[in-house]
């Protein structure tokens, strides 16, 4: 291991070097044929949040839906993906700076309402 960097690979390490997981839950009801956003608590003053799992359900398989990532303040979009009942969908990650918040898309393609439930995975750590 390189001199002077943290090993993450042993539990010690990863406690006091890493940072905080959260896993923030959502359950959302959309009509159909059209789509609802949710935002995910802002990113804390003096720290960073790192996005990387966005875990999604929906109770029907009548058509395929629409779960989009964006950064608020530009409206970047940094992740999208169709799914039919939902999935579990790992990303490289993306870091977002203090004040920035991070909101999820959901478009229900489908005739009637569906409630969507999920949640997204984040490391919070101080910068």
């Amino acid at each position: 291991m390189a001199d002077d960097y943290p090993d993450y690979l042993n539990p010690i390490s990863r406690n006091t070097e890493g940072g905080a997981i959260t896993s923030y839950s959502f359950y959302l009801e959309i009509p159909g044929e059209s789509g609802i956003y949710t935002n995910f608590p802002v990113v804390a003053e003096g720290c960073e949040n790192i996005y990387q799992c966005l875990t999604i359900s929906c109770n029907d398989d009548s058509a395929i839906h629409l779960a989009e990532l964006v950064r608020v303040s530009d409206l970047w979009l940094f992740f999208s993906v169709n799914f039919v009942t939902g999935g579990i969908f790992d990303f490289p990650g993306e870091a977002f700076g203090a004040g920035q918040t991070c909101r999820l898309y959901i478009f229900n393609n489908s005739a009637s309402t569906l409630t969507f439930s999920g949640a997204i995975n984040y490391v919070t750590r101080a910068i």
